[in-house]
């Protein structure tokens, strides 16, 4: 029997043991004209918890007076705070000046487009042993990397990005429904570390699933020109309430192991084995953006997502 490593669903939970406290709704809104921020995220850093806002922009997150918050939204300042029941619960954030300056192509007579396609493979033989990616999912308690970004690095210059592809399948203990939590998605350029940069749009892109299988991005109004080191492409879940799915696990503890219900969201991304399409994760405690494999040869397989691009070009 093959032996199947899942390298992306690790459970690490001493983090998360219940603490006393209530749930606290927080109201997220633009600073400039008070509009609510849709699936805003909110971070508990004391009681390391990641929860969303709802479409209205209001969460509710566990807290104590004394906590350390922080909340974000794309394109806007992230603001930090320590709780405090007394004061007001209405967050306001300003927005992000520094974007990254957007890369103009010359308008052209004749355009033509091309397909930028992961060349995958389903596993990786080590000692003669299959080795698979599951790809990514929102499972458990380990909210440290709730956004994920793959990269694409077009041969040709000057190129647009016209849709996005990615497979979405059902989490393997999640319900069918699952796959209906909405995917925020978001476009970096690439730094000197090859990890996602700058912000390339002002705002964020909300996907709503409404199946398995493949799902494709219709980007031509966005007039995404892809910068020379490519561009990151991210996947956020929604974690909020109306979105979630619980899975009995068994877990290790101070009495021994027992039986232990976790919370999930939203499906799986289909992952696969690639020489390039590098994959990135965002841990939101430490505001920072890693490598998802430590890639030591240029044609070394790494685990990335199954992914399609169209892409146009001048012909002149």
């Amino acid at each position: 029997m093959n032996k199947i490593i899942a390298q992306f669903f690790v459970f690490v939970f001493y983090l998360f043991f219940a603490f006393e406290t209530n749930a606290q709704q927080f109201k997220i809104i633009s600073a400039e004209d008070v509009a609510a921020l849709p699936f805003a995220t909110l971070i508990n850093f004391t009681h390391p918890i990641i929860v969303s806002a709802n479409v209205n922009g209001i969460a509710e997150l566990n807290a104590q007076n004394g906590d350390s918050i922080a909340v974000s939204y794309v394109g806007f300042k992230t603001t930090f705070f320590v709780f405090n029941s007394n004061k007001s619960t209405i967050i306001r954030l300003f927005k992000e000046t520094v974007l990254m300056p957007p890369v103009t192509i010359q308008k052209c007579k004749k355009e033509r487009s091309f397909s930028c396609i992961n060349k995958t493979v389903n596993y990786i033989l080590i000692d003669g042993v299959r080795h698979y990616f599951d790809g990514l999912g929102w499972w458990g308690l380990w909210w440290k990397n709730s956004e994920y970004a793959v990269r694409l690095k077009p041969e040709k210059e000057n190129t647009r990005l016209e849709s996005f592809s990615f497979w979405l399948n059902k989490s393997a203990f999640g319900p069918k429904s699952a796959i209906n939590a909405p995917l925020i998605i978001s476009f970096y350029d690439v730094n000197d570390s090859i990890t996602p940069g700058n912000l390339l749009t002002e705002s964020p892109l909300f996907y709503y699933p409404k199946k398995t299988g493949k799902q494709t991005l219709n980007l031509d109004s966005l007039q995404l020109s892809i910068p020379p080191n490519g561009i990151y492409i991210s996947f956020q879940c929604v974690t909020h309430e109306d979105y979630a799915w619980t899975q009995n696990i068994k877990m290790r503890g101070s009495g021994g192991i027992k039986d232990t219900i976790i919370k999930c969201y939203g499906g799986a991304i289909e992952g696969v084995y690639s020489s390039d399409f590098e994959l990135a994760s965002f841990n939101r405690i430490k505001n920072k953006w890693h490598l998802f494999y430590n890639k030591k040869g240029e044609n070394e397989l790494h685990p990335s997502v199954k992914c399609e691009a169209v892409l146009k070009y001048c012909a002149d």
